[in-house]
């Protein structure tokens, strides 16, 4: 695909949503990622006035602080709203998609709205890539949000969060900041890949259990490599832009695998959640950050410490569409001499990780 069919693919079909009041269907796990981004996007007028969603035992009940009601309650209202579908599983889309054309609702995937009514965006992403594979897997996985379909995405043959060369090269000094550590995981991969060259690991997990299980493995790691307890340190904290008090979501039916800080309008000052500005006092030259759709706001709390230090940047972007195309344009804006590509690392729609380095 050429740049002009990507851009006439953005702006062909673009959904008319004017006038209408927006309602998301789906009130789970994706929508919740979906959070932070669209409270990026209610500052622009794209307001969410509620969740529909199949499941009984969610009605009357409010989720990310809005309703959650059956498609049948909104029936007397049908031509005054928008449905938007919240879901990257193309079986999930398809199931939907016909339940509300059968339903008689206007509805479209969010992603295409989202996507196509900030094109402006998503083509300034395109083009500030360092290199044309990046570029050619940015327009596979935008066709994939735009449409639902659930194709099998390419995957890079290199190992996740190392796959460019600024990434893999050994150095003594390395202080690597690993956001979203679940049971040290990266960790044990980031020595594999260093050869057990570096100076120190930094590492964030807010899910207690996790962290439980990271130090057992990081208790072996030491004794197999060698080295004393002040190199791996592990703060069982999330990280975002300020310093919060907050809950952690586990998902125990996937081992604690995308566990996440609970999303509050009202959270109070605390140290559950740190701002990597505020509480890392040393220099790092290596930031990844997994982290359940809080990246951004990692990023908008590490400005001074990545001006500063320009550390390597493995960040996933792949969590909410509004990250798909805001996180390379925040690190630009961090420091315009960041070079940015892109790698994917899952043959379904996610682990899609934004690589810069200076």
């Amino acid at each position: 695909m050429s740049r002009e069919s990507f851009e006439k693919m953005l702006r062909t079909d673009i959904p008319d949503i004017s006038g209408k009041e927006l309602w998301i269907f789906g009130a789970g796990n994706t929508a919740n990622l979906y959070y932070n981004g669209l409270q990026r996007l209610e500052q622009e007028g794209f307001v969410i006035s509620g969740y529909v969603d199949n499941n009984k035992d969610k009605w009357g009940k409010e989720f990310n602080g809005k309703n959650v009601v059956s498609l049948a309650s909104l029936e007397d209202i049908k031509d005054k709203i928008c449905i938007l579908l919240c879901s990257i599983q193309g079986n999930v889309v398809k199931a939907v998609s016909e339940q509300l054309k059968a339903a008689g609702f206007m509805y479209y995937l969010i992603d295409d709205v989202v996507l196509k009514q900030h094109a402006d965006k998503v083509m300034e992403v395109y083009d500030l890539f360092e290199d044309d594979e990046s570029r050619e897997l940015y327009e596979i996985l935008t066709k994939e949000r735009l449409t639902g379909e659930g194709k099998y995405m390419p995957v890079d043959p290199n190992e996740q969060y190392f796959a460019l060369p600024p990434f893999a090269v050994n150095s003594p000094g390395e202080v690597f900041v690993d956001c979203g550590s679940y049971v040290g995981d990266t960790i044990e991969r980031f020595l594999w890949k260093k050869e057990g060259v570096f100076k120190k690991i930094i590492a964030f997990e807010p899910d207690t259990h996790n962290v439980e299980a990271m130090n057992y493995r990081i208790e072996r790691l030491e004794k197999e490599w060698g080295f004393g307890k002040d190199k791996i340190v592990v703060y069982a904290k999330g990280v975002s832009d300020k310093c919060l008090k907050a809950e952690v979501e586990r998902y125990d039916t996937n081992n604690g695998l995308g566990s996440k800080i609970s999303s509050s309008d009202s959270a109070e000052e605390g140290d559950d959640i740190v701002a990597l500005d505020d509480f890392l006092k040393e220099p790092y030259t290596f930031l990844k950050a997994d982290i359940e759709s809080w990246e951004y706001k990692m990023l908008q709390g590490a400005v001074k410490g990545i001006r500063e230090y320009k550390p390597l940047l493995a960040i996933c972007i792949y969590h909410n569409v509004v990250d798909f195309y805001e996180i390379p344009l925040l690190i630009k804006s961090i420091n315009k001499d960041y070079k940015i590509s892109i790698r994917q690392h899952n043959h379904v729609n996610s682990d899609t990780v934004a690589y810069a380095w200076i």
